[in-house]
């Protein structure tokens, strides 16, 4: 509950620092109001299209909701039950919870169940999108192309694309993903933006 709890008041503290009402983001994003309203008082927890629809309309990364501190390093050493994570709708995100100096990717491991999806709607966002399968098999669906995924298996592509991935298995599935995040330089957006923390977010 620790990781919602924190999600749900990230989202707040965001959407607040941006002057918006939960029907101004809901315009933005395409999320409905009441959604926007039961994430931030922790009574639901969203799917991982719905988390990425908000990181876009907030101009942030989406790994913004799972990063516990601001704290930047030249080396990070995470151990596995350190790492923060999230589950909705038999996907299971885990993050890193920290960030290098200047980083430019996102990685994340994420678990499906069985059946388990992204989501309904396609997810865009710029740069480059990388997987690895670690287990089972996944499908991506790229522009209308489906990519089947067995371990060991890598898809590299271009994350403008509409694209969505799904476990059609009755096995759990994992991957390894890796979000690019082109032209990352925030030090002199951090301080200009001092007052605004969350700014340094920006993907």
């Amino acid at each position: 509950m620790d990781e919602l709890a924190s999600l749900g008041a990230k989202l707040r503290k965001l959407r607040k620092e941006r002057d918006l009402s939960q029907r101004d983001l809901a315009g933005h994003s395409g999320v409905s109001a009441n959604a926007i309203s039961l994430i931030e008082r922790n009574e639901i927890s969203p799917s991982v299209a719905t988390l990425q629809r908000l990181a876009t309309a907030l101009s942030v990364r989406i790994s913004y909701f799972f990063e516990k501190d601001d704290s930047q390093a030249n080396v990070i050493h995470i151990r596995a039950a350190e790492r923060p994570s999230l589950s909705s709708r038999g996907v299971t995100i885990t993050g890193t919870g920290k960030r290098l100096r200047e980083q430019e990717v996102e990685p994340f491991s994420i678990t499906l169940s069985p059946g388990a999806a992204s989501g309904l709607q396609p997810v865009i966002h710029s740069g480059h999108e990388i997987v690895c399968c670690l287990q089972g098999m996944i499908e991506y669906d790229i522009d209308g192309a489906v990519y089947v995924l067995e371990p060991g298996d890598f898809l590299l592509f271009e994350a403008e694309l509409p694209h969505f991935w799904r476990n059609p298995t009755a096995d759990d599935a994992e991957l390894l993903l890796i979000l690019q995040t082109p032209d990352e330089s925030i030090e002199s957006v951090r301080r200009h933006f001092s007052s605004h923390p969350s700014i340094t977010h920006f993907g």
